[in-house]
């Protein structure tokens, strides 16, 4: 009988799970401890009183210039709405500025302020600080394995999302 579940094929790795090895709290719990490194990454004086949801908002929008909200929410994969409740408080805060589009005033875009790009730096600094720690014991060949095989597992879940 079918289940809410076929649409993510089982496949047994036994010769990890016969090593002692759990993938799923590997990936699980990996994901975690980075969601938990990125909450304590934002206790300095340019991310107090953000959220990683704000901080991942303002990465989002990035450094371009005139980013329309649209693509945005497809980056972060969130509807326009939710994006809209997040752009009004990171704009009451001083970190996003909204305008209308010169072509088309239905347009909304979406730009840093000098706040807004500093969080986005020290962001963007904290994650290759991570990453370069998180590699620094790999070889290079360990590293081109695991680049190789994230680049599957993402590929894997994004078709999925």
């Amino acid at each position: 009988m079918p289940t809410g579940n076929d649409a993510v094929p089982t496949v047994p790795h036994a010769p990890l799970i016969d090593q002692g090895l759990d993938l799923d709290d590997l990936l699980s719990g990996t994901f975690q401890s980075i969601l938990r490194i990125e909450e304590q990454s934002l206790d300095n004086k340019f991310t107090r009183g953000l959220t990683i949801t704000d901080v991942h908002t303002i990465v989002a929008i990035g450094l371009h210039e005139q980013n329309p909200m649209n693509v945005a929410a497809t980056r972060l994969g969130v509807t326009m709405a939710t994006l809209t409740t997040a752009v009004n408080k990171l704009e009451r805060l001083g970190f996003v500025r909204r305008t209308r589009s010169d072509e088309d005033r239905r347009k909304v875009l979406l730009s840093l302020t000098c706040a807004g790009r500093k969080v986005y730096r020290v962001h963007r600094i904290f994650h290759e600080k991570m990453v370069d720690a998180a590699l620094s014991e790999l070889s290079e060949g360990e590293e081109r394995v695991l680049a190789v095989a994230l680049m599957k597992v993402k590929a894997f879940f994004e078709e999925r999302a």
